[in-house]
């Protein structure tokens, strides 16, 4: 077997498609290579290794994934740290308004500190944040919880902001108790989406 093709084989599994995987490579390929050297590689078995709308690994998949994974899991990883950069790396996950709005004075106050540092950033909610920390893409993560998170992830509560009631001057209203009381309640709301 071609070991590039094991290796684009690994990212696909991985990823969850050849699309997924073409974004996510440590390096510049392009879907339709990707497409062709990984049929490649089913024509060399002679099997068929997923199926493509919806992916799913076929059981042959899963069996040559389990095998190449321990593998190709580790090697950025192992690049890293024979050169010495593992303790000098965090891979970050937040939602933006959190990397865009709080990040950069904290990782000011922290340059000097850790001037080595390297720092990756990933724009995630909670539930991508999670997966990112599933497939260990990154260290940590901090996020508005949306809901309990997932059995093996550990949660430590950084703060708790509570809701706050912002209305005009103008307003008879003075507490979300009043607001609340009203029978009907027609005036405008801003929320946070629904699920």
């Amino acid at each position: 077997m071609n070991i590039h093709h094991l290796e684009l084989f690994y990212h696909v599994a991985r990823n969850g498609g050849i699309s997924h995987a073409v974004r996510k490579m440590p390096y510049g390929i392009q879907q339709p290579a990707v497409s062709g050297q990984i049929l490649q590689l089913e024509d060399h078995l002679g099997l068929k290794l997923f199926h493509r709308r919806p992916f799913a690994l076929t059981p042959a998949g899963r069996e040559l994934f389990e095998f190449v994974e321990p593998f190709f899991g580790k090697v950025l990883e192992t690049g890293a740290r024979l050169r010495g950069e593992t303790s000098q790396r965090l891979r970050l996950a937040a939602p933006g308004a959190i990397l865009r709005d709080h990040l950069p004075k904290l990782l000011e106050q922290h340059r000097r500190a850790f001037p080595q540092l390297r720092l990756s950033l990933h724009d995630a909610n909670q539930a991508a944040a999670e997966e990112l920390l599933r497939k260990q893409d990154v260290d940590l993560a901090i996020t508005e919880l949306e809901g309990r998170p997932a059995s093996g992830i550990h949660c430590c509560e950084l703060l708790k902001l509570p809701l706050q009631l912002l209305l005009s001057p103008a307003r008879r209203i003075r507490s979300a108790n009043e607001f609340w009381k009203k029978g009907k309640i027609v005036d405008p709301l801003i929320c946070m989406p629904a699920k």
